[in-house]
């Protein structure tokens, strides 16, 4: 077993990642499986419903990713299993970057574990040399505004999250309004807003496809990747630019497949240069009652003002409610600041379902 760090009686064990995927099940994978466990609690208490737990075998791929490191860490205090510590590391050249995240089990949580455990994450940044330290918080819809993001768009409120982000010195760069649409209830609002979209984008095409991304346009959508990492409003948050390739697209398909994943794209085409300029993402993990995810959403600066976010979305919910039956409802978030995405959502019939705050510390 890797050697464990020993806070008081908080002991920090490191992950280990079994060398193949028919180990995760083997004795070779108890912590793996453990730190699991941990990440499906923590998330069926911060999101309930909307909370999508996923087996050690689904999880493995993420682990293996060749283009960040992911680090992972088992709490335990008196031997029990009380939470895990996790960092990314971007592998991006110049990148000062890292990503936090503790999860603390509720029965364990008014401990300062979260508070130990933040600051052997930092420590263990501080190591690799990484002075920019990122972290996210979940919470549920609340009328209590407790910190405002530097944006001066959306707040958080004043939990337990909020409360040990602060204490640590971080701040509150953006806050993400998760909206949710459901499927259950006639969708009347989508046809007009699609019309009107079609209408807008004279010039332009609707396409889409399931991953794997047809090889046709695999380097326009690598392109519009990488474009995420640039183009989308980010507030004060630094942020890598993100090298894009094919191989690139190729390994996060792959990791996409082998852990069960279900990917609908759709995007809008310039029909004069025949370039993709436009794309959004539906992903399902095929679980009935598990919501559909719309993860990256994108138009590239140089092609806004033509209601292309309006034409990929509306479009790719249509084809999504066929592709994915098992999904009652579509999870979507949004920089608060990004009114033009908002209001599309707004407009299709989404409804706020709880916020995410971004988190930044930076180190001199």
């Amino acid at each position: 077993m890797p050697e464990a760090t020993t806070l008081d009686e908080l002991a920090l064990t490191p992950v280990s990642v079994p060398d193949t995927v028919a180990g995760v099940s083997a004795d070779e994978g108890a912590d793996f499986r453990a730190a699991i466990d941990v990440r499906n609690r923590v998330n069926v208490a911060l999101l309930g419903a909307d909370a999508l737990e996923v087996t050690p075998e689904q999880s493995y791929p993420h682990w293996l990713t060749e283009d960040e490191e992911v680090h992972g860490w088992l709490m335990r205090s008196h031997g029990t299993v009380v939470g895990r510590a996790m960092m990314w590391v971007p592998l991006e050249d110049g990148s000062q970057r890292v990503q936090l995240r503790v999860e603390v089990l509720p029965e364990h949580r008014g401990r300062g574990i979260g508070r130990r455990a933040l600051a052997f994450l930092e420590a263990r940044a501080g190591e690799r040399g990484r002075t920019i330290l990122q972290a996210w918080t979940e919470h549920p819809s609340s009328t209590s505004a407790g910190v405002t993001a530097r944006t001066g768009f959306g707040a958080v409120p004043d939990d337990q999250a909020t409360r040990l982000a602060v204490s640590a010195g971080y701040a509150l760069e953006q806050v993400y309004r998760v909206s949710t649409l459901d499927l259950t209830k006639p969708l009347d609002r989508v046809a007009p807003l699609r019309d009107e979209a079609e209408r807008a984008s004279e010039g332009y095409r609707y396409v889409s496809w399931m991953a794997p991304t047809p090889d046709d346009w695999v380097d326009d959508y690598a392109w519009m990747k990488s474009r995420m990492s640039t183009d989308a409003p980010a507030g004060d948050s630094v942020m890598d630019e993100e090298t894009w390739d094919a191989a690139r697209v190729r390994r996060l398909e792959k990791v996409w497949s082998d852990s069960g994943m279900a990917v609908l794209v759709g995007a809008a085409e310039h029909i004069a240069s025949g370039r993709l300029v436009a794309f959004t993402e539906l992903v399902s993990f095929r679980k009935p009652g598990k919501p559909i995810d719309q993860n990256d959403t994108l138009v590239l600066a140089e092609h806004r003002g033509h209601r292309l976010g309006a034409l990929v979305k509306t479009h790719t919910l249509a084809l999504g409610r066929e592709a994915f039956p098992e999904g009652d409802r579509i999870v979507t978030g949004n920089a608060e600041e990004n009114r033009p995405m908002l209001a599309v959502n707004e407009a299709m019939g989404f409804t706020p379902t709880r916020y995410s705050g971004e988190w930044q510390k930076v180190i001199a």
